[in-house]
Formats: C-alpha cells, sequence, structure tokens
C-alpha cells in the first residue's frame, strides 16, 4: 500500500508542476506579448493577400474594389477595379476603332510588387499606341487579367469566364517557368485549393473542380500545423499552443523552401517519370486548348516565356554552379520546348529568357528582386517590367506591321 501511495503522491506532485507549468507559461507569454497563431477556421477565404478572395471556378481572384499599399516584395498602391482586376475601369463593349490586348497570367503578371505605371501590361499599351501601324489609326487598351498564384489551367478558365466578355483582339499568355508546370499537376502542387485539369477516360482533357470539398486543414499541408488538429477550444485559448502552431509553420515554411528549389530544378529536365511527364501534357495541352478557343475567336495569340530568376541571373558562375548541383544539362530547356509547341501548333512564342540573361550579365544589373526583398531574386522589378515591355511591343508591333493584326474585331 505505501508503494502505491508513494506512486499516486508523485503522480500528483508531477501533473501538478506540470498544470503549474502551463499556467505560468501562459501568464508569461501574455505578460511578454508574445504572439502565435490560432487554429485555421472551418471556413477560410482563399486569399494568398488581402486583396483577394475565394472564388469557386478559380480557387481565388482579386477583390473587387480592394485596394491598399503593399509592403511586402516591393512596394506599391494596389487598386483592384469593379470587375476584380488590377487595372483601371474599362467598358465592357469594345469602343470602336480600338486595339483590344487581354494579359494573362500569375504574380509577374498582377505584379503588385511595382506601382501601375512600371507593369509591363502599362508600358506596353503606350509603346503599342506609339507603333507606326497602330499610331493615328487606333486607339490601344492592355488589360490585366493575371492573378497571384495562377497556373495556365486557372488561365484557361480565367479566358472563359472573363476575358471574351472584352472582345479582345489579341491574347497574351504570361508563361513562368519557375512554377507554371507545377502549377498544373495536383501531385507536384502544394496548394490545391484550386481547379486542375484531367484527362477522363477517353482521353480527353477535363476541368477537375474537387478542390470545392477541400476542409481548409486539407487544402494546403505546408500551411497547417499538427496544431490544428487539436479542438479549436483548446487552441484557441492556449497561448503555448499558439506559439507552438507559429514554430511549427515557420520551420514547414523553411523545409518548403528548401523542398520547392529541389523541385522547380526539374524544370529544366527532360520529365524523370510519370507524374513529371502527365504535368508536362497537361501544360502543353492546356495551351493548345486556349490557342484554339482564341483562333475560333478570331484573334491573335501570343505565349511570352518569363524565366526563372536563376535563368536570367547576371552572374553566370552561379548559374553553372546551379546547373552542376542539379545535373541540369540545358537550362533552356522548358524554353526550348514551348518554342517547339508552338511550331508544331501554329502559334507564337516569345522567349524572354535570353534576352533577358544577355542583358543582366552585360550591363550586369538585376531584372529580378527588390532591396526589401531577395537580391536578384523573386519577382521583376522596374526593369524587368521595362524589358518585358519592349521585346512584348517589338513582337506585336512587328505582326500590326504585317498586315496581321490590323483589321481588329468590331
Amino acid at each position: 500500500m505505501s508503494k502505491l501511495k508513494n506512486l499516486s503522491v508523485n503522480l500528483g506532485l508531477t501533473l501538478g508542476g506540470l498544470f503549474m507549468g502551463v499556467i505560468i507559461g501562459e501568464i508569461g507569454l501574455r505578460v511578454a506579448r508574445i504572439e502565435g497563431f490560432p487554429k485555421i477556421g472551418d471556413f477560410v477565404d482563399s486569399a494568398p493577400t488581402p486583396f483577394h478572395t475565394s472564388e469557386p471556378n478559380l480557387g481565388w481572384r482579386l477583390k473587387p474594389g480592394a485596394s491598399g499599399e503593399w509592403k511586402g516584395e516591393g512596394a506599391s498602391f494596389v487598386r483592384v477595379n469593379s470587375e476584380g482586376l488590377r487595372d483601371r475601369e474599362h467598358a465592357k463593349p469594345k469602343p470602336p476603332n480600338t486595339l483590344r490586348v487581354a494579359v494573362l497570367g500569375d504574380s509577374f503578371t498582377e505584379a503588385i510588387q511595382v506601382p501601375i505605371e512600371q507593369t509591363f501590361w502599362s508600358k506596353l499599351e503606350r509603346k503599342l499606341g506609339n507603333c507606326a501601324a497602330v499610331k493615328g489609326r487606333k486607339n490601344v487598351e492592355v488589360m490585366n487579367f493575371g492573378v497571384q498564384g495562377y497556373g495556365t489551367a486557372q488561365s484557361l478558365i480565367m479566358l472563359r469566364k472573363k476575358v471574351w466578355d472584352y472582345n479582345p483582339d489579341i491574347v497574351v499568355l504570361a508563361f513562368f517557368i519557375g512554377n507554371d508546370v507545377i502549377n498544373n499537376s495536383p501531385k507536384l502542387e502544394y496548394d490545391r485549393y484550386r481547379p486542375f485539369f484531367v484527362y477522363n477516360a477517353s482521353g480527353k482533357l477535363v476541368p477537375d473542380m474537387s478542390f470545392r470539398k477541400l476542409a481548409p486543414p486539407d487544402r494546403n499541408q505546408n500551411a497547417v500545423s499538427f496544431v490544428d488538429r487539436l479542438p479549436g477550444w483548446l487552441v484557441n485559448n492556449s497561448r503555448i499552443l499558439q506559439v507552438v502552431k507559429k514554430a511549427d509553420l515557420d520551420l514547414k515554411k523553411r523545409q518548403l523552401s528548401n523542398d520547392f528549389t529541389a523541385l522547380s530544378a526539374k524544370n529544366f529536365k527532360e520529365p524523370e517519370d510519370a507524374v513529371w511527364e502527365n504535368a508536362w501534357r497537361v501544360t502543353e495541352d492546356l495551351i493548345v486548348m486556349m490557342r484554339d478557343e482564341v483562333v475560333q475567336k478570331n484573334a491573335d495569340f501570343l505565349v511570352v516565356t518569363i524565366g526563372d530568376p536563376v535563368q536570367v541571373d547576371r552572374d553566370p558562375a552561379k548559374r553553372k554552379k546551379f546547373m552542376q548541383e542539379n545535373k541540369i544539362q540545358n537550362l533552356f530547356y522548358p524554353d526550348r520546348r514551348l518554342e517547339k509547341l508552338g511550331a508544331s501548333n501554329g502559334f507564337r512564342v516569345l522567349g524572354l529568357t535570353e534576352q533577358f540573361q544577355g542583358y543582366t550579365e552585360k550591363f550586369q544589373v538585376c531584372a529580378h528582386g527588390f532591396d526589401n526583398s531577395v537580391p536578384c531574386g523573386g519577382h521583376w522589378n522596374e526593369l524587368g517590367h521595362r524589358l518585358a515591355s519592349i521585346k512584348i511591343n517589338q513582337n506585336l508591333c512587328q505582326q500590326l506591321k504585317q498586315g496581321q493584326l490590323l483589321n481588329s474585331k468590331p
């Protein structure tokens, strides 16, 4: 009996000590004003920034009428128009004597990192207006349909749901080499709260909207902690658990960065397995589907490839090291593959990657990156947008001079 009594006393002292430790920890964290993260809710707005909101067909979109300062990577004042575009207001009926260009893409196109007047699509509008084949004959409107995080699947749905309302003469798909192929694969993409396209039993590519049924904790495992599996009343009333969640997610964020670096390196190689083979096949078929729909609407189609920062780094030694570490034979493999796709399917592909690399290396400048973020990494800075606007304008203006786009649709 004495042994049992001693065991009970020791257990009681241990549990009491743990309880007191928890109480002291809770009080200490609150006194020190150390914050953590609450439990993820049952209903979560799928919004990568405060300017975005959930959308049942696309996963998320820009929030109509949203505005405010962006001070993450880069800096700008963001204003979203009434139709949910980071752009000025545009009338849906196309004004007479107007050439309209619709630009689809992801965060490089949305471009909240820079003021609107510095974006490539804003600069392109001004440049195209001075094209000899247009000047004095047509008004020019370049419309921005880019949304952060979008893959080719979402761009195709955006084309169908939104772009055709504006009757554009030219559709430009801005394709980011760094992750657009990954975005199109449910087995490669981390954030699964998005539509994918899959092949049905007949081999036809069809939309998969099953993401709508995903509970918030199942949308992105890298954005969810084991703490989120605990009861909400417990997590939301425990500062210790909230701090533990924050630490867990910070660790996952660092691990994700390393994992994604290794994953994205596979963009520059021939597919090494069935998953990557399927990702490329879906991506290419989506682009061809987009081309087919653009042609059916009697519009012109242009794919513009946006290089990954490592492809256009000004330091050739850094590029060489990246290739050696990841056993990459040709850093322009994805660009060449898309150019081949365009050549075999009758649409133009404007590759910016090599041109950017030549410029950054020659003048030892960075087309990507900002002072408040990764140097020479991340999204285009003002120089990147300026160079892109020049090259895209040259391509479109040449087509206009050849008379292929002069007879814009009514």
